[in-house]
C-alpha cells in the first residue's frame, strides 16, 4: 500500500463527506412546499461557476480521465482530433436546450428529467419507456464507472477493489441522498476544480520531467509515426469523425444527468456566462488528458493496458503526496459522474413512476425523504453489482450512451421546437431509434451505413417522429398553452380546471 499517495485521496474524500454534510443541513432547511425542488433541481439557483462545473464534471466521467488517455496511447492524436467534439459539451446543453428549457421548468415545475415528458406528450406509454431506459442505462453505467476507476486505483495504491467500490458507493450514495443536487452540484464544484488544476499540474510535471514544453516533436513523430497520422489506431475515418462528433457532441445533450442541469441554472446571464467559458474548461478535461495519453508513449512504450496512460505518468513524473492529490482527479470524475446519475435514477424511480402511477397524492416532504432511500439503496445495488462487474465495461459505457441518445435525442429536442410533435410520435421514435441501435450495434452493423450504428438510429428515430406525428392527431390545445402558452393563459387554464 502506497500511504504517501494514499493520505491525499483519504484527505479528498473527508473534504467531498464534509460538503456533502453541509448539502444535507441545507436541504433541511429547505422551506415546506419547496423541498422536492431543492432536492432535484438545487432551488434553481445555480450561478455560472457552479453550473459550469456541475455540468461538465457530470459529463467528463472516468472515460474521460482513463479511458481516452488510454486510446491516446494506443491510437495516437487520431484520438485527440475526435476529442475535439467533446469541448462545447456544456455550450451545447444549455444553448440547444436554451432558455425555453429553463423558462419550461419554472412554468410547469419541472423537476426530473421525464417530467419534461410527461407534460408535453401526455401519453403513459412514453413516460414508462423514458424511466425503464434511464433505470437500466444509466444503472450500468454507474457499475461502470465504479468497476474502471476501482480497478485503476487499485493498481497504484494498492488498496483492495472491493475495499474501494465500498468507499466510493457509501460516499456517493451518502453525499447524494441526503445533500440532493445541490449536495450533488457543489461537490461537482469542488471536484471540477479538482479536475482541471489537476490536469495543468500534471503537464508541467511531464515537461519537467521530459526537459522540454513540446514533447510531440520530430523526434517523437520519428519514433511513432502511426501516432502522428491519420487514420491512425482509431480509424479515423470522415466517417468516424460524423459518428463521434454526433455521440460525444450532440447526444451528450440528451443524457438526463446533463440535461437537468439545463433547467437548474439562476437567470439568463448565468446561461451565457456558461456558454462562453465552458467550452475553455472542458477542452482542459478532455483534449488536455488525451493528449497526455499520447505523451505517455515516451515514459513507457510498452503498456499491458492502454488505460494505465495517466496512471503511469502520475507515478512516473509524480511520486509521493503530490502525485496522490492528481489521483484525485479520475476518482473526482467518477463521484461526480455517478453522484448525478444517481440523483435521475431516484427520481424517475420516485416521481415518474411512484408519484404518476401508484401515488399521486404524495407529499413533498414524503416524496423527498422517499427519493433520498431510494437513492440509498440504488447506490447499493450498484455497489453490489459493481463487486463483481460483468466483462468489457467500455463497451457498457458506450452503449449506454448511445442507447440514451438514440431514445431521448429527437423527442426532446422536437418536443422543445416543433408544436406538432405528439405521444404517438414521440413513442414511436423513442421504441424505433433503441431498437435500431440495438440491433446495428449487435447483429446487424451494415445498418449504420459506414457509421456508427447510432447515427443511423438518430436519423431514424427523426424520420418516424416526424411521419407519425403528421399522420396522428395533434397535440391537445391544453398541452400547446402550457408549452407556447403565456404565463396568463396557463394560470387560466388551471383556473378552469380547478373550477371543474
Amino acid at each position: 500500500m502506497n500511504l504517501s499517495q494514499l493520505l491525499p485521496i483519504i484527505l479528498y474524500l473527508l473534504l467531498i463527506a464534509g460538503i456533502g454534510v453541509w448539502a444535507a443541513l441545507d436541504q433541511k432547511r429547505s422551506a415546506t412546499g419547496k423541498k422536492t425542488e431543492n432536492y432535484f433541481v438545487g432551488g434553481r439557483r445555480l450561478g455560472p461557476f457552479v453550473l459550469i462545473f456541475t455540468i461538465l464534471a457530470s459529463a467528463a466521467s472516468a472515460g474521460t480521465f482513463i479511458g481516452g488517455p488510454g486510446l491516446g496511447y494506443d491510437s495516437g492524436l487520431s484520438w485527440v482530433l475526435m476529442g475535439l467534439f467533446q469541448t462545447p459539451t456544456a455550450l451545447l446543453t444549455v444553448g440547444l436546450l436554451g432558455k425555453k428549457y429553463a423558462i419550461l421548468a419554472r412554468k410547469l415545475n419541472f423537476y426530473t428529467f421525464i417530467d419534461f415528458f410527461k407534460e408535453r406528450y401526455t401519453n403513459k406509454f412514453v413516460v414508462i419507456v423514458a424511466a425503464v431506459g434511464i433505470i437500466i442505462f444509466l444503472t450500468a453505467y454507474m457499475v461502470a464507472q465504479y468497476a474502471g476507476g476501482a480497478h485503476i486505483l487499485n493498481s497504484v495504491t494498492g488498496v483492495s477493489y472491493s475495499t474501494l467500490v465500498w468507499v466510493f458507493a457509501a460516499i456517493v450514495a451518502l453525499y447524494t441522498a441526503f445533500g440532493g443536487f445541490m449536495g450533488a452540484s457543489i461537490n461537482d464544484t469542488a471536484q471540477g476544480i479538482i479536475m482541471f488544476v489537476g490536469s495543468i499540474v500534471l503537464w508541467f510535471g511531464v515537461f519537467m520531467y521530459l526537459g522540454t514544453p513540446t514533447p510531440l516533436d520530430h523526434e517523437f513523430a520519428v519514433r511513432f509515426p502511426d501516432l502522428v497520422t491519420l487514420p491512425g489506431g482509431i480509424d479515423a475515418t470522415p466517417a468516424n469523425f460524423v459518428s463521434y462528433s454526433v455521440i460525444f457532441g450532440l447526444l451528450i445533450v440528451a443524457m438526463p444527468h446533463t440535461a437537468v442541469r439545463a433547467m437548474s441554472y439562476r437567470d439568463s446571464v448565468t446561461a451565457h456566462r456558461t456558454m462562453i467559458w465552458s467550452p475553455l474548461v472542458m477542452a482542459v478535461f478532455s483534449l488536455g488528458f488525451a493528449v497526455m495519453g499520447v505523451v505517455a508513449r515516451l515514459i513507457d512504450a510498452s503498456l499491458d493496458n492502454p488505460d494505465l496512460a495517466i496512471p503511469t505518468l502520475i507515478s512516473t513524473t509524480m511520486p509521493g503526496p503530490l502525485g496522490g492529490a492528481l489521483f484525485a482527479a479520475p476518482l473526482a470524475a467518477i463521484m461526480s459522474t455517478v453522484s448525478s446519475m444517481l440523483l435521475i435514477v431516484s427520481g424517475a424511480v420516485v416521481r415518474d413512476v411512484y408519484n404518476n402511477f401508484f401515488n399521486t397524492k404524495l407529499g413533498d416532504s414524503s416524496r423527498a425523504r422517499l427519493s433520498m432511500v431510494v437513492s440509498l439503496i440504488i447506490g447499493f445495488i450498484v455497489l453490489l453489482i459493481a463487486l463483481k462487474p460483468p466483462p468489457a465495461l467500455e463497451l457498457i459505457v458506450i452503449f449506454a450512451i448511445s442507447g440514451l441518445g438514440a431514445t431521448f435525442f429527437v423527442p426532446l429536442i422536437g418536443g422543445l421546437y416543433w408544436s406538432r410533435g405528439n405521444g404517438s410520435g414521440a413513442a414511436v421514435s423513442m421504441v424505433s431509434g433503441l431498437v435500431w441501435y440495438i440491433i446495428g450495434e449487435q447483429w446487424l452493423p451494415g445498418l449504420g451505413f459506414g457509421f456508427q450504428p447510432v447515427v443511423t438510429a438518430i436519423l431514424v428515430a427523426a424520420v418516424t417522429y416526424v411521419v407519425v406525428s403528421l399522420v396522428t392527431p395533434p397535440p391537445a390545445r391544453e398541452t400547446l398553452i402550457k408549452f407556447w402558452g403565456t404565463y396568463r393563459e396557463i394560470q387560466n387554464l388551471e383556473a378552469n380546471h380547478e373550477g371543474e
